[in-house]
């Protein structure tokens, strides 16, 4: 039997970002009221924070923050004014009442401001998002003080309301990466990631699983008219920071195979040392995203082309690096990641800007399409199967989040029709979620490597121990990083059969008079 929950708003009204987090719990719990508040009053010091009001205008109020009436029965609408005491609004004993007479166990609050929690509410759970580290950022507005103070990302809790403000019982958290040139960028990334977290907190409400997350952060007010200069002022150097790396900077991506000298214990660094590294063709600008063949006699890997911007497959001789085959090359090809079905190899490239993800059985030259059952209308990243216990599992990200959002899907076969698993998405956070390579089983266990995408692209791998695996349960563990000496990277990590060997991309920032040009190029030919 589903959980009985209510919804408190304010004038019937509902940020866009809101619904899309009821959407993705509708199925988990029984909205039997609506609890309408109609007075709730934001006290507002013009003078004193003019600036902010008007950078709030172009920044945080955007098309997921922007508020909807609330289409529902006249049966399920309770309308109530809020008891003030002081800052603090409370609920009137006859809405609580009615709470206790519907059997409500959760409350969600979306409206209100300060909400103190009586006695006769002890017994509920009253939960309510907060954008912001608890341990570093409580209070007010959310991302502004993190862009200013020069994080890399935003962290998204929803928590259980008690009467300290922000550090009530953590129930989910997410990130997200703060885009550190624009502040509704920014705002629109926490927003669209906070979807996902409260079906999250209604299942760790339910198992009764709390996170052990710090609440004892600085208490933060809406800025004043100076600070605001500064953080407009910082955000305009960053823009034009970025507009230059744009126009005359990319990215020269290698690939290397070494040695396996890696622990899985803690943080690690790749030495350059003693390294094998793939020649690149003239005709290409780098080579990244390696992975070996199941008979561990070549390299498959994404060739970035120097005349149109998009990227081509390559198999290599693992023997003779200088043998270069091309194997696919219409639309833009990356991350060839591949798997054993039957005895046969079957091959998994990134398509997503051009197609649906499909196989392609490797023994068939590549030629045939078997587009994955249940995704048929999907553009999907990074798409990465492993095979656990009779079940294949699917990791793979949207094309429009796929470096903060990682989807787990399940099915009984490679070539049957897949279904969401009960805990996807399982990450949201951008410094593990992207896919990095394949699962990698060692001894008795399963570690997942995922991009570490939370300050410049590729700069490292997170590394994370896969807990629990099955049907309807998914964990994992953060473990370490994974670095390249003297370089960025890597992000893609990949080993031989025997695990005696690794595959890895690294890369270094290079000036370059035609790198926006070919950046425009590759936009034009996808």
């Amino acid at each position: 039997m589903k959980p009985k929950a209510a919804i408190i708003v304010d004038n019937f009204l509902l940020a866009k970002w809101q619904e899309d987090a009821l959407e993705e719990v509708k199925k988990k719990i029984d909205i039997e009221l609506i609890l309408n508040c109609k007075n709730t009053k934001t006290n507002k010091k013009i003078f004193k924070n003019f600036f902010y009001y008007i950078l709030n205008i172009f920044s945080l109020k955007n098309l997921l923050s922007k508020k909807n009436k609330i289409n529902c029965s006249n049966d399920k609408v309770i309308n109530f004014n809020s008891i003030y005491n002081g800052v603090w609004q409370c609920l009137p004993d006859n809405i609580i009442d009615h709470l206790n007479n519907k059997n409500i166990n959760i409350v969600i609050k979306f409206g209100m401001n300060l909400l103190k929690i009586r006695d006769n509410l002890s017994k509920l759970s009253i939960l309510s998002f907060h954008h912001g580290d608890p341990a570093k950022y409580r209070g007010r507005p959310a991302g502004f003080y993190e862009i200013l103070n020069k994080e890399k990302t935003i962290i998204i809790i929803v928590q259980r309301l008690t009467n300290k403000l922000d550090a009530g019982t953590i129930l989910a958290f997410g990130e997200s990466k703060i885009i550190n040139f624009s502040y509704k960028k920014t705002a629109i990334n926490f927003y669209s990631n906070s979807k996902f977290l409260l079906s999250k907190a209604i299942d760790n409400l339910i198992e009764k699983k709390e996170l052990n997350i710090k609440k004892d952060g600085k208490i933060y007010t809406l800025p004043g008219n100076l600070t605001v200069l500064k953080f407009i002022l910082s955000t305009f150097i960053n823009l034009n920071k970025k507009i230059f790396y744009g126009l005359f900077f990319e990215k020269k991506w290698k690939v290397a195979i070494s040695k396996n000298k890696l622990t899985f214990n803690g943080d690690e660094i790749i030495s350059l040392r003693n390294l094998n590294e793939v020649p690149i063709d003239k005709k290409y600008i780098f080579y990244a995203d390696p992975f070996f063949s199941y008979n561990n006699k070549s390299l498959r890997l994404e060739a970035l082309n120097r005349f149109n911007g998009l990227g081509e497959l390559l198999e290599i001789s693992v023997d003779n690096l200088k043998e270069q085959k091309l194997i696919l090359s219409k639309g833009h090809n990356s991350y060839p990641f591949s798997f054993m079905y039957k005895k046969k190899e079957y091959l998994l490239p990134e398509v997503a800007s051009n197609s649906p993800q499909y196989i392609l059985p490797i023994d068939l030259n590549y030629k045939e399409k078997i587009f994955i059952k249940g995704l048929e209308n999907k553009r999907i990243v990074d798409a990465t199967l492993f095979e656990y216990q009779k079940h294949w599992y699917l990791f793979f990200g949207y094309q429009n989040n796929a470096s903060t959002v990682l989807n787990l899907w399940v099915s009984d076969s490679p070539l049957a029709k897949f279904k969401p698993h009960p805990k996807t998405p399982i990450v949201v956070s951008p410094k593990n979620a992207r896919m990095a390579g394949g699962i990698l089983r060692i001894k008795n266990s399963l570690i997942r490597f995922g991009q570490n995408n939370d300050g410049e692209y590729g700069e490292s791998l997170s590394t994370l121990m896969i807990n629990k695996l099955t049907p309807k349960d998914y964990s994992e563990k953060y473990i370490g990083c994974v670095k390249i000496d003297n370089y960025n990277g890597p992000h893609t990590l990949n080993f031989s059969a025997d695990t005696n060997l690794i595959t890895f991309d690294y890369y270094t920032n290079k000036f370059s008079f035609f790198a926006g040009v070919r950046r425009i190029a590759r936009l034009l030919n996808k």
